[in-house]
């Protein structure tokens, strides 16, 4: 007695397994490849934006270009990095103008600075003279500062003048640092105090 699957008897399934096992027949058609194709490619990279500081990536706020895998398994679940979408693009982007426009300001007051400092041109500093027109004590960065504030009205920070050594009357060259990409030059005169 013969058992049945399905309606199939058990005998005609192993003759088809035999028939499989045997290989192709000469009346099967030929094996043929299938290559599958994807639609779409997948992006490797994307844009995040920093939440934290990251070390070796960047600090927070910088918007980085970083693997899918790196930002989905490692960056989003610490709280470290968030997807940069639109909006936050356009927002950084005006941020960024902002930050262009005010360092170009600063930068423009500089080289006012520098032109009104030329534009006068030197400096007079009075000193108690000794021997042989030897002033007493030298010509300081902070002496410089006061005469440039009264003639100016503006302050400038002492550590960034470059004076140089000054023991006796007479014409110097000097300058100050006003911002990286601007530097002032202007004359340090100096004269005998007569006052008593």
């Amino acid at each position: 007695m013969q058992a049945t699957f399905a309606g199939t008897s058990l005998g005609s399934c192993k003759s088809s397994v035999q028939a499989f096992k045997a290989g192709p027949s000469s009346t099967a058609a030929p094996r043929t490849a299938v290559h599958v194709v994807a639609q779409k490619r997948v992006a490797k990279k994307q844009q995040v934006i920093l939440v934290r500081n990251v070390p070796g990536l960047g600090s927070e706020g910088s918007l980085k270009s970083v693997p899918v895998g790196y930002f989905r398994n490692y960056l989003r679940p610490q709280g470290l990095a968030a997807f940069a979408d639109a909006n936050i693009l356009e927002k950084i982007k005006r941020q960024r103008e902002e930050e262009d426009r005010v360092r170009m300001e600063i930068k423009a007051k500089a080289q006012a600075m520098a032109t009104a400092l030329a534009t006068i041109g030197k400096f007079v500093i009075k000193k108690k003279v000794g021997e042989k027109d030897a002033i007493f004590g030298s010509v300081t960065s902070a002496d410089l500062v006061d005469a440039i504030k009264m003639q100016t009205g503006r302050e400038l920070d002492k550590k960034t003048i470059t004076v140089p050594e000054i023991k006796s009357l007479g014409t110097y060259e000097a300058s100050v640092k006003l911002h990286p990409e601007v530097t002032g030059f202007f004359k340090v005169v100096v004269q005998k105090d007569t006052s008593s």
